[in-house]
């Protein structure tokens, strides 16, 4: 399994590499797919039926493109407030309740929400900072993944929240604030990003974002949990599905988006 994970994990840099290097349409084409197949299987977990996953996955990837190719109006700020309230206040108060059904229609509303917040913010990261600031960024919410995997596999002892996965604990979740915060130290000290202005901004960052992939990973993990699922897809060896693979990054490429441009 874990070799499974390391190569799929390469692949997928070296596809990322290829499509951060590509041109801005085709770039913003790419990520609006990549989410796109991240809607497809959270209504397919939820066993819409395909006509509806087919209108529901158009409706994304037509306010996709039209968010970043055809609207003349700047909704920036619109989606960083979204960022905010989602992330910060109703993920949260969600993962306070107890997993329970959820109506459909809400279901495919939450999926078009989370994901074109998210495709919105990278491309917009993207043009604001450059692909290694914005890779930068990604790396967040991978580190913290790695490290609160390995040191929760070993030393986790305390349950994060065994009501939705019990898998997780607050020793790893420490873990991957830890390493998120030696790894932006490391980036301050060798002053290779712009929007770690102060040593004090690392660790606003670091606290803010690590908590932001946590939240997004137990969010999945809930989501699972109603619809009595294992994992969102196959489609990525050793990782599941695609939502298996970003739901820790959507909610850290939101949240960072909407601090990252508070600064400017």
């Amino acid at each position: 399994m874990l070799s499974h994970r390391a190569v799929t994990s390469l692949l997928l840099l070296i596809l990322m590499y290829i499509v951060f290097q590509a041109s801005d349409k085709i770039f913003v084409f790419t990520i609006t797919c990549f989410f796109a197949v991240g809607v497809y299987e959270l209504l397919r977990m939820y066993k819409f039926t395909e006509l509806w996953r087919f209108i529901i996955v158009t409706i994304f990837i037509l306010l996709s493109l039209f968010a970043n190719f055809v609207s003349k109006f700047d909704i920036s700020g619109t989606i960083r407030l979204f960022s905010v309230i989602l992330w910060c206040f109703v993920v949260p108060y969600i993962l306070c309740l107890r997993p329970l059904h959820i109506p459909k229609f809400i279901i495919g509303i939450v999926a078009i929400i989370i994901f074109l917040v998210a495709s919105y913010s990278v491309v917009l990261l993207r043009y604001a900072l450059g692909v290694w600031q914005l890779i930068s960024i990604m790396s967040i919410a991978w580190i913290a993944d790695i490290g609160a995997y390995f040191v929760g596999r070993r030393f986790g002892r305390h349950k994060l929240a065994p009501q939705i996965s019990p898998g997780k604990s607050i020793e790893g979740a420490i873990a991957g604030l830890v390493s998120v915060i030696i790894y932006l130290l490391i980036l301050k000290y060798f002053d290779v990003v712009i929007y770690l202005y102060s040593y004090v901004a690392v660790f606003k960052f670091g606290i803010i974002l690590s908590a932001a992939s946590v939240v997004g990973d137990l969010f999945e993990s809930w989501l699972k949990r109603v619809a009595g699922v294992k994992d969102s897809g196959i489609i990525l060896p050793g990782h599941g599905g695609v939502f298996d693979r970003v739901d820790s990054l959507i909610a850290v490429l939101a949240l960072s988006y909407a601090m990252i441009m508070s600064l400017f």
